[in-house]
């Protein structure tokens, strides 16, 4: 297989772009950390948030094994 060289121009494009794609990344923790920091005046309880997740994690188990159910049942 050719593997296609780049050339500057086009490597600094791309190292320009992942440097972007790091920058949104950062900025979206940071501001899902932010709903739970001690200096936000509407912070989330944590441990609500936690346990709110645990029943989103337990009901898409449970539609996971009914899909598998189904698959199942069709083979």
């Amino acid at each position: 297989m050719a593997q296609l060289e780049l050339n500057e121009q086009e490597q600094l494009n791309q190292q320009k772009a992942s440097l972007l794609d790091d920058l949104m990344s950062v900025a979206t923790v940071m501001e899902e950390v932010w709903n739970y920091h001690p200096d936000n005046p509407n912070k989330k309880d944590i441990v609500t948030e936690y346990n709110h997740l645990l029943k989103i994690q337990s009901d898409v188990e449970n539609e996971l094994k009914e899909l598998e159910t189904q698959i199942n049942a069709n083979n």
